[in-house]
């Protein structure tokens, strides 16, 4: 007992001393468990109905569960580097390293209990203020009253339990391995310069670029997914390169260059880089890929969850479609006769037109060289409607059809359906606002319009479909009815919902869907999408500004010696600053600068993913990346001169 009284005491004593490295990482463990303690009582809460929300609440607990695990560990990892000189001085004055072990494990379960302790405390203090954000953001209009219980509390506890004991384990290893004269030097360790690597340094720009040029030539969000974790992991590794290898051959070079290294400034900041860049580097590149995660999480979330309404208006124009097969057009008559009969609501702005939309491949119809394998979204529709829609007077003969593609540009003059030719009458260059398509299903392909005098025949020579369920020969298209109501949001969804239950009433196979629905869904979906990304963009940003601050603590204690020295030798305080400054400021904006280089070439990539949502507003996504990079570089340039101030002080002072 007395031994257990006299190990607290040295805990609290070196937690106490070491109050510059303890205190951010109790914060930010401290932020972090009440993350993902808050999101973990979200997701097991039954109130919040949604069944994807739930489960993407739940991904992102796990996410944010993972990503602390790396982010202990490695903020651990500066904490012991730091303290090894300490330990290894206990153990010259005669604790042995079961002794040492017993006062690390005291100190990490101090640490532990202050961090869950006060996660929990404010993750129920602002869990439901979170809450109540979160279902604003997804638009939802009912009361749910927080239900607070034990098993997240347990499940955070047990999560972060593991993770600090595995961090424990880790100083354990190196306690135990490391000889007492090891402990007391390694610290110091890592300060020897590396040498300028070309290889590496010609991969490292070689892999970056690799990256940059599969990110350019993305053609669809099909292929944007399978090229987007090849790009990240070559421009990742790329980045570790050009931070580790180049910035060495730089410095070589301006070593080399007399007239520009043999100055007093210059000499200083250059050999000082140089020092102990390997590990600098290595900080720098993380820092690196922290900033385009926060970044690319952030704007692309916000763009997508702002463009929604948008997206939503793109994919139906009007306030109320109904849907219904029919494979004539005396049928074309009947169900719209007996649609008018059931259609007891206001409507205004109303238009009916008839779409067959096929997924079929560009060879198929003739617009691609036979062996093609691009799949098309083929729609074939009246030409009156599209006269009736844009006020033109397209004249079609036998035989003759308008096409019109926003993303294949047409070259040929006459498609092939079945066994009949269609000699193309006309290329149009725009298409009606007012008719809606599935953009889910045609957002990674072309989209392809042909107009035709009669769409029932042209259907019926379609070929083999592969995609649709109906056979070759079905002459079925889809007669659509959009129209615009007075009638509040509500009833509009209470109007749809009645009458897909009462289809029978119909004879034919009909669907009806309001725009105040399907918006309440996107907004749903993207909604959470948007609350997750915040939560992990502020994970990534917290890791960021820690790892800064530590490399910068941590460069202070080790190069506190070397500015005293430069004082000694008749530098001046005002030099010395004007040189740490000039360092801090290198540290801090180099990895800002390659960042928002990355994001530059990576948005196309990013920007063919959004599209697989429908968001096709390129100027939405440039407007949040802008806002986005602009507010993440006050956040540097606050943690840049909080961080000088810190290191100055450092090195100024004797003693922790």
């Amino acid at each position: 007992m007395h031994k257990f009284g006299l190990y607290l005491k040295l805990a609290f004593t070196n937690i106490k001393a070491n109050y510059r490295l303890y205190v951010p990482y109790l914060l930010a463990s401290t932020c972090m468990i009440m993350m993902h303690y808050i999101i973990t009582m979200l997701s097991m809460d039954p109130g919040m109905g949604s069944a994807y929300l739930t489960e993407m609440l739940n991904i992102g607990s796990w996410i944010v569960g993972i990503f602390a695990v790396a982010f202990i560990l490695y903020i651990n990892s500066f904490l012991m580097k730091r303290r090894t000189k300490e330990f290894g001085l206990f153990n010259v004055l005669g604790m042995d390293k079961p002794q040492i072990a017993s006062v690390v494990f005291i100190e990490t379960v101090l640490s532990f209990l202050i961090a869950v302790t006060g996660g929990v405390l404010f993750g129920t203090l602002f869990a439901e203020l979170v809450q109540l954000a979160l279902l604003r953001l997804i638009h939802y209009g009912g009361n749910i009253t927080m239900q607070l219980g034990f098993l997240p509390v347990l499940r955070t506890i047990e999560i972060f339990g593991v993770i600090y004991f595995v961090a424990y384990l880790t100083t354990l290893k190196k306690i135990y391995l490391t000889k007492p004269i090891d402990l007391m030097s390694s610290s110091n360790a890592g300060e020897k310069a590396p040498k300028a690597n070309w290889l590496l340094a010609v991969l490292g720009f070689g892999l970056t670029g690799a990256g940059y040029f599969l990110a350019q030539f993305v053609k669809s969000p099909i292929e944007a997914f399978a090229v987007f974790f090849i790009a990240v992991a070559l421009v990742m590794v790329g980045t570790l390169f050009i931070f580790t290898s180049c910035s060495i051959v730089i410095l070589r070079i301006l070593q080399k260059n007399k007239k520009y290294y043999y100055k007093k400034n210059h000499f200083i900041n250059v050999s000082g880089m140089m020092y102990r860049m390997k590990q600098n580097a290595t900080g720098l590149a993380q820092i690196c890929i922290l900033s385009c995660m926060v970044l690319v999480t952030i704007s692309m979330t916000v763009s997508l969850y702002t463009g929604t309404r948008e997206m939503i208006d793109a994919q139906q124009p009007r306030a109320v479609q109904i849907a219904a097969t029919v494979s004539s057009k005396e049928e074309m008559k009947d169900v719209t006769d007996k649609l008018d009969s059931l259609n007891k609501i206001d409507k205004t702005n109303e238009l009916t037109y008839v779409d067959n939309n096929v997924e079929m491949q560009l060879s198929e119809i003739g617009l691609a060289d036979a062996g093609s394998t691009t799949d098309a979204s083929v729609h074939i529709m009246d030409i009156a409607t599209y006269n009736q829609l844009t006020g033109r007077k397209i004249k079609l003969g036998s035989n003759e059809v308008a096409v019109y593609s926003s993303k294949l540009r047409v070259t040929r003059q006459q498609i092939q359906v079945g066994s009949t030719d269609y000699s193309i009458q006309e290329l149009l260059v725009e298409n009606p606002k007012e008719i809606s398509f599935d953009y889910a299903s045609a957002v990674d392909m072309p989209v392809v319009f042909i107009y035709t005098n009669d769409p029932f025949a042209l259907s019926k020579d379609l070929p083999t479909k592969k995609f649709s369920t109906m056979a070759a020969g079905d002459s079925y298209v889809t007669l659509y009815d959009t129209f615009d109501t007075t009638v509040s949001e509500d009833q509009q969804i209470q109007f749809c919902n009645d009458m897909n239950k009462n289809v029978y009433n119909i004879g034919y196979t009909i669907s009806a869907k309001s725009k105040a629905d399907t918006l309440n869904q996107a907004y749903q979906i993207l909604g959470s999408f948007l609350f997750i990304g915040i939560f992990l963009g502020g994970l990534f940003l917290i890791a960021t500004v820690l790892i800064i601050y530590y490399k910068q603590v941590s460069e202070g204690y080790e190069d506190r010696s070397r500015y005293e020295i430069l004082q000694k030798v008749g530098l001046s305080k005002a030099e010395v600053k004007k040189t740490i400054n000039s360092q801090v400021l290198v540290v801090f904006f180099l990895p800002l600068a390659v960042a928002l280089l990355h994001i530059t070439f990576a948005f196309h990539l990013v920007y063919e993913l959004m599209t697989a949502f429908g968001l096709t507003n390129v100027g939405l996504f440039v407007k949040w990346m802008v806002v986005t990079a602009g507010a993440f570089a006050i956040v540097y340039a606050t943690v840049y001169f909080v961080t000088s101030r810190v290191y100055y002080h450092i090195i100024e002072t004797k003693g922790v």
